[in-house]
């Protein structure tokens, strides 16, 4: 495949959002390891990272913790909402 193609694959991917799924699987995984089963990440929408979780003790961690996993995947202009609802 030809370098132009992939760039304009790259930015095909970009501008219908494809590249927030990715980032949303990633900062799952994450959460996964710090808090199995308590914490979903949600939604990235311009610029608002919204997470939920059950558990107001785990919403608190992550309130503590946003600075570690927003520069984790490199998210440092990105604001985080933490929702305290089911994860179903």
């Amino acid at each position: 495949m030809s370098d132009e193609i992939r760039d304009y694959l790259a930015r095909k991917r970009h501008e219908l959002g494809l590249d927030r799924a990715d980032a949303l699987a990633a900062i799952q995984a994450t959460l996964d390891a710090w808090y199995p089963g308590q914490a979903r990440a949600r939604q990235l929408h311009q610029g608002v990272l919204h997470l939920i979780t059950p558990n107001a003790t785990v919403a608190g961690e992550l309130r503590l913790r946003q600075v570690e996993l927003l520069r984790r995947h490199s998210l440092a202009d990105t604001r985080l909402q933490i929702s305290i609802q089911s994860l179903s």
